[in-house]
């Protein structure tokens, strides 16, 4: 129970921080302050603050795929692109409700940053969702060349990062959370189904 709370705490911290302040900002004295902890317990739960930044951005992207998962296996076969894009989109507004605006923008602008580190870090959460959703996209759009797919999906999902990026700081109710569902799922359909390359 120690171990849990002690590894809580920090992540509860280092996400206050991250969201105020950037990783970069941030310290880990300073993590260690908010979370009341000592320097030793960073380096035995997690070993680097890039270590604590996967942590904290785990703790939000799992249960997020996790939902897409169920989505995905509730949808009808065959499913329209639509149901499928709702499935792939609508964990992502939900979790959007759920955290503190500053929050939900750090975790935009950190799936933007380019350092190598970060990539892959993004690349392994997101991977096993690439992979469920792929070949069920694939079969719904016949006409699409693999790469074309590939490229239309990693846009796609471009604009879901954008979306965290400039959550507004006041929030969105519910109803305004739906409508922009909509819109983005209404404004993705057509170009990720079109015929032709995108070349």
């Amino acid at each position: 129970m120690v171990t849990t709370d002690t590894r809580t705490r920090i992540l509860d911290a280092a996400q206050e921080l991250f969201a105020a302040k950037g990783f970069e900002g941030t310290s880990v004295r300073e993590i260690t302050r908010r979370a009341d902890v000592n320097v030793a317990a960073i380096h035995y739960h997690f070993g680097s603050k890039e270590q604590v930044l996967r942590g904290v951005t785990d703790r939000i992207v799992e249960p997020l795929n996790q939902r897409r998962f169920e989505l995905l296996d509730a949808a009808p076969e065959p499913a329209a692109i639509e149901a499928l894009l709702d499935a792939f989109i609508r964990p992502d507004f939900e979790t959007l409700l759920d955290l503190p605006p500053s929050a939900a923008r750090f975790l935009g602008r950190t799936y933007t940053d380019q350092t190598p580190w970060i990539q892959e870090m993004a690349r392994q959460q997101f991977e096993e969702a690439g992979r469920r959703f792929f070949p069920v996209l694939a079969a719904a759009l016949p006409h699409l060349e693999p790469e074309d797919l590939a490229w239309r999906m990693a846009q796609t999902a471009a604009l879901i990062v954008h979306t965290f990026a400039t959550w507004p700081e006041e929030g969105m109710t519910d109803v305004e959370a739906e409508t922009s569902l909509r819109r983005l799922i209404a404004f993705v359909t057509p170009a990720l189904s079109r015929q032709g390359a995108t070349l």
